[in-house]
């Protein structure tokens, strides 16, 4: 499987839980994320959701990639940066690609292919955050 060049309408995987996103895994007691089929955030899902631990520590979101406006955004290479940050961190890589409900449209697959599925199931926005704040 090739990753997709064409970078018209990319998903992010590293999404914030907020109304209309798209959650697409669940973080199980092992810590790995378990990706399911989305199903779009609803304001009754936030308020269900709000006395617990950050969304983005029990679960994953996505959303449309918004390129230049984000922070992990590289304009140099044209590219997200956070994807090789995470590809990057020392923890137990999967070795073979396990179902993934947004691979065909996802940033990190398109721009780095199979190697940024490897340690995507580990990841929580929550190390995302301290890696970003680990670089800064």
């Amino acid at each position: 499987m090739e990753a997709n060049s064409n970078t018209s309408k990319k998903m992010c995987p590293s999404y914030l839980g907020k109304i209309g996103a798209q959650l697409f895994g669940v973080v199980s007691k092992d810590g790995k994320v378990r990706f399911i089929t989305p199903l779009t955030v609803t304001e009754d899902f936030l308020e269900r959701n709000k006395d617990k631990n950050s969304l983005e520590q029990r679960f994953r979101f996505t959303g449309k990639c918004v390129e230049k406006g984000c922070a992990q955004w590289n304009a140099e290479e044209s590219k997200c940066s956070l994807s090789q940050k995470v590809q990057n961190l020392d923890t137990h890589k999967e070795t073979e690609l396990f179902f993934c409900p947004i691979r065909s449209q996802c940033r990190w697959f398109s721009q780095d292919g199979k190697e940024a599925c490897f340690a995507c199931n580990e990841v929580t926005r929550n190390m995302e955050e301290l890696l970003v704040g680990s670089q800064q």
